[in-house]
């Protein structure tokens, strides 16, 4: 047996694999030599069969079989004891054609094309700089604050018409064509609530003041939705991807109208907020206020700034990957999601995750990272708390959140999230500790200007 690799550049290579008959016959003849011993032919008692004519049946089959696990099994052998990385999978080269004739010869050479990891070093120091988000909160943000705390503890009570903004309006959404009558196969039937005072257009927000129960109106839905895609995949049950074949206009039946009165400032809405008897006056509940406020928007700078971390590392990092290699990988591993005519286009989106990848493995050994199994177990806490919140559960209790977790374990594709977010987190924490934090102070509105500017860049 011979195997060599033959370098084409820093990202390729091709790997040759030359066995002989001495390399794998033992092991056909072994396997023909088991198969022997349970087989049972007409004529033969078992395990007596000859063994010509067990080689006649079976003989090439057995071939095949130990000569490709030999060669695969020496491929990633020469690799490990060789200490080469590689991306991917080898796959059999189109350069340089193996020469495999099980019916005319006893060598076989195989030639793998192999994609090679780009060596580059971590590259972050004390230089580098990020910036630490001061979100000052002044007395008018305590104000929004109690006055949105009033409205989730108010009371809703059916009316027949929608007099004001605040009013919750349950319509069902139909979907339109061009003459503004339902569309055939479009969407119908979704129930979805509308509450003018949060529509930022004016007209549309209008169409809703003064209408009954029963009134239809005719709203343009990314107007109706303020251009939020997710919103408007959840209100009509049509994926993101899918929302460019919508026709904007739909129609809008109302179906119900509740008015909102906002809780009174006393001691039952103290309650309510904060648990019976934590609090027992207003200058001691504006005061909790404006604490949890500031743990929520200290909370967000935090994460704003793990996230441009994030940006900065892969910004740091520019280096080739063998892309060719990579994208006729990924046609011949996942050919249901990657063709020769799309994988050009989904290739960035696997790139960067690669690049990524690439990157913070470097990191977790730069830093020698390690996850405890604590780790794990506060993160999926932490996960399934936002899940929590994505369905509708802004402060849910610890112990919904522990069953809720537990539960989620036996999933996999859970667990694995779980140790990417904590991976991820390992990483930013110890890059915080590197490069010099810049703090800079910023009102509410200033900063989620400054995220808006950021995602803009970075095509988010």
């Amino acid at each position: 047996m011979n195997v060599s690799l033959e370098k084409t550049d820093d990202l390729n290579g091709i790997l040759s694999i030359s066995l002989e008959k001495a390399d794998y016959e033992p092991k056909v003849d072994e396997q023909i030599k088991n198969y022997r011993k349970k087989a049972q032919f007409p004529g033969f008692r078992p395990g007596n069969a000859p063994v010509a004519m067990i080689k006649r049946l079976y003989g090439k089959s057995f071939l095949a079989e130990e000569v490709n696990k030999l060669a695969t099994n020496s491929m990633y052998k020469y690799l490990q004891d060789n200490e080469i990385d590689i991306l991917g999978q080898p796959l059999l080269s189109k350069n340089k054609e193996s020469e495999v004739d099980f019916d005319n010869s006893e060598n076989y050479t195989f030639h793998f094309d192999l994609g090679f990891v780009p060596k580059f070093e971590f590259n972050i120091t004390n230089s580098d700089s990020v910036t630490r988000y001061v979100i000052e909160i002044d007395e008018k943000e305590i104000d929004t604050e109690i006055a949105n705390l009033q409205k989730r503890h108010g009371i809703l009570e059916k009316v027949e018409e929608c007099t004001n903004e605040s009013d919750s309006v349950l319509v069902i959404l139909t979907e339109l064509d061009s003459d503004n009558k339902p569309l055939e196969g479009g969407v119908s039937g979704k129930e979805t609530t509308v509450i003018p005072e949060l529509v930022k257009d004016e007209t549309t927000k209008n169409l809703f003041l003064n209408k009954k129960i029963g009134d239809k109106v005719i709203v343009n839905l990314n107007a109706l939705f303020n251009d939020n895609e997710t919103v408007i995949a959840s209100s009509t049950g049509i994926p993101k991807e899918g929302l460019n074949d919508l026709n904007p206009n739909f129609e809008a039946e109302i179906k119900n109208i509740q008015k909102f009165t906002p809780s009174e400032i006393n001691q039952e809405f103290f309650d309510k907020v904060f648990g019976e008897g934590v609090v027992t006056d207003e200058e001691t509940f504006r005061s909790k206020i404006k604490e949890n406020t500031e743990m929520y928007y200290q909370s967000e700078s935090e994460h704003q700034m793990e996230h441009e971390i994030d940006h900065f590392i892969m910004d740091k990092h520019a280096f080739a990957l063998p892309d060719t290699f990579l994208k006729r990988w990924l046609i011949e591993a996942h050919p249901e999601a990657y063709t020769a005519e799309n994988a050009d286009e989904k290739y960035e989106t696997e790139s960067n995750g690669l690049r990524h990848q690439l990157i913070q493995e470097k990191a977790i050994k730069q830093f020698d990272i390690e996850i405890s199994e604590e780790d794990i177990n506060q993160t999926a806490l932490g996960y399934s708390a936002s899940l929590l919140r994505n369905y509708g559960i802004s402060n849910p209790e610890f112990s919904w959140v522990q069953e809720f977790t537990e539960k989620q374990k036996k999933d996999q594709k859970f667990m694995d999230k779980v140790r990417e977010i904590a991976i991820q987190r390992a990483v930013v924490n110890q890059i915080k500790n590197v490069v010099t934090m810049v703090e800079h102070n910023v009102s509410i509105e200033g900063f989620y200007d400054l995220i808006k500017q950021h995602n803009h860049q970075h095509h988010h």
